[in-house]
């Protein structure tokens, strides 16, 4: 009997495991499946979600020599698979020097990203030059990387695998209920900051103390992006006379209700009636990402600065799914509109959730994709 041939996935952080959930459901029955990652974040999740999916689940090697060399003559993979636009040399020369296949999964590349690679083409052409295929997730995104690979890469545009993990998401039982926030929670109305950088807490802050003038029975959830700015969040809120709690110190009835877990973003955001992504008011630049919150139909709006996330929000946008603010009063004023106009704000709900399910379709592409071209040796 031949033997299934052996793929090693490194995928870096909590956003890049829990993306790859229906993919490693597709490819578990025909990969051993090597999954691999760096933060303690991601660890965690992918030891809780993929032991029956993964042979191996474990951190990935420092990247020198010695370790990685050792990892490969271990694992022996004949695929490797690479999340968004992480590049590792040494794992890459690895690949090179036992003709093994490597794959950009997800790839992405923001404007930051770019703009290394055209400060040194010369070592963005050698990292990219060991890649033998690009799954981008646009056009964009995978005309950046053909700037940069061999002519001899594939480069294909498949779409954005957080799209479908979104919608897997959306058959888990939820286990957080409006009561179990207080009773004055049950028929409020919920403003959501999913992911919040510094300065963006502030703003939803004094939005939320303006609004509920208006409407009583507003209630904030914070999800600050980084769970070690809890208390820094929470001293913020000491300035206004607020009532809030940490998810670890629950108060019922609280005000303003801080989450400082990892984890429950999809959750929480299950219970909002608006949701502001994070990472997208100046200072802050990058965005994070909306895709959880237009799978769960939320009205969607944020900041100027979404630059990694630049195609999937002109697409929301166009689909009248997500709204861009210019900055902080902008943001304020829409939320306040959207308060005063549920009807609309739940429009933009709809268009978002139609949205998810046009998009949707790129692990099915994923996979096709690597069960063709992914071969024992």
């Amino acid at each position: 009997m031949s033997r299934k041939p052996t793929l090693w996935l490194q995928a870096v952080s909590v956003g890049e495991v829990e993306a790859l959930q229906p993919l490693l459901e597709l490819l578990q029955p025909h990969y051993c499946i090597y999954l691999t990652t760096t933060t303690s974040t991601g660890f965690q999740i992918a030891q809780k979600k993929y032991r029956q999916l993964a042979t191996y689940i474990a951190y990935f090697p420092l990247d020198f020599w010695s370790f990685s060399k050792r990892a490969w003559q271990r694992i022996h993979p004949d695929t490797i698979c690479l999340m968004e636009s992480e590049f590792w040399p040494e794992h890459l020369y690895q690949a090179f020097r036992r003709s093994c296949s490597v794959y950009l999964i997800n790839g992405r590349c923001s404007d930051k990203t770019f703009s290394r690679y055209q400060k040194f083409p010369s070592i963005a052409r050698l990292l990219l030059g060991y890649v033998t295929n690009v799954l981008a997730i646009s056009e964009v995104d995978g005309g950046r990387f053909a700037a940069f690979c061999k002519p001899t890469t594939a480069i294909e545009v498949v779409g954005n695998l957080k799209v479908d993990a979104a919608l897997h998401q959306l058959k888990n039982k939820q286990t957080i209920l409006r009561q179990h926030l207080g009773e004055a929670w049950t028929e409020a109305t919920i403003l959501l900051g999913a992911s919040t950088w510094p300065g963006e807490e502030k703003c939803l802050i004094e939005t939320f103390l303006e609004a509920r003038k208006q409407h009583p029975s507003l209630r904030l959830i914070l999800v600050p992006r980084h769970v070690e700015r809890r208390y820094e969040v929470e001293q913020l809120l000491k300035i206004y006379p607020l009532k809030a709690c940490l998810r670890t110190k629950p108060q019922l009835d609280a005000d303003v209700y801080i989450v400082d877990t990892t984890g429950e973003l999809r959750q929480f955001i299950t219970l909002a009636d608006i949701v502001f992504i994070g990472k997208s008011l100046a200072p802050n630049q990058g965005g994070q990402t909306p895709v959880e919150a237009a799978s769960l139909g939320k009205p969607i709006l944020y900041g100027p600065h979404m630059e990694n996330f630049r195609t999937i929000c002109q697409s929301l946008e166009a689909a009248k799914a997500a709204c861009c603010c210019s900055d902080e009063k902008a943001v304020k004023m829409q939320i306040r509109e959207w308060l005063s106009k549920p009807q609309m704000a739940a429009q933009f709900g709809q268009n978002a959730l139609a949205w998810t399910h046009q998009n949707s379709g790129t692990t099915m592409r994923t996979f096709k994709i690597l069960m063709k071209l992914g071969k024992p040796r």
